[in-house]
């Protein structure tokens, strides 16, 4: 059986990483899980597709205190959010065993640690770039408005992956590469993806559509 390849792709919020998961995707003709990934755990589970997307990429309290408190009030948000990460990654394990894939976050990475055949990446960019880029997207005229917007969605990002895998979030050792979009643009990122991944899987990468 030919071995299925997997990108799995975390990304500073307005680095333009979403961009590139759909570009390798549409390319490559891999299948793209995004909030796909939320749809598929819940078919796989049985789970309602809402409670899995109320608590998307949210980590656990953590601390003991916390959780007693939780358990006192009724609330089984811990719980529920350890249980939603177990079955998102058994949803992503199984997308990662189906199909030539690319995967947005969701500690993926870590979720497919030991699958020979995933890469790993790390998008990310200047955060005057992301600002800019952000502003132009969403129709918004106050950069300071814009980069707090950004250091939040960042910070959730990194408490999520931090919390889940152990390892530092947009740091360079966590990835198999990590790569400044800022450098090359959009398409030419999307073109040395593609041929880093010739360069490590050899002909098991389709040729571009």
């Amino acid at each position: 059986m030919t071995p299925k390849i997997t990108i799995s792709i975390g990304r500073q919020f307005g680095s333009g990483g979403s961009f590139l998961g759909h570009s390798l995707a549409q390319k490559l003709g891999f299948k793209f899980y995004d909030s796909e990934i939320i749809t598929k755990a819940a078919q796989e589970s049985g789970m309602d597709e809402k409670i899995i997307k109320e608590k998307d990429e949210k980590p656990a309290t953590s601390t003991f205190f916390h959780n007693i408190q939780n358990l006192i009030a009724g609330n089984d948000c811990v719980i529920s959010n350890e249980n939603i990460f177990k079955i998102q990654s058994q949803a992503i394990r199984k997308a990662a065993s189906e199909s030539n894939c690319v995967i947005m976050g969701r500690c993926s990475d870590y979720v497919l640690r030991d699958y020979p055949y995933c890469l790993s990446i790390f998008f990310w960019s200047p955060i005057e770039d992301r600002i800019k880029r952000v502003c132009e997207r969403a129709g918004i005229a106050d950069k300071e408005k814009v980069r707090q917007w950004i250091e939040k969605e960042d910070s959730a990002r990194a408490k999520y992956y931090n919390y889940y895998t152990g390892k530092t979030w947009g740091m360079s050792q966590s990835y198999d590469i990590s790569v400044n979009v800022s450098l090359m643009g959009l398409e030419s990122t999307t073109e040395f993806t593609i041929r880093f991944l010739r360069t490590k899987f050899g002909d098991l990468i389709p040729p571009i559509k």
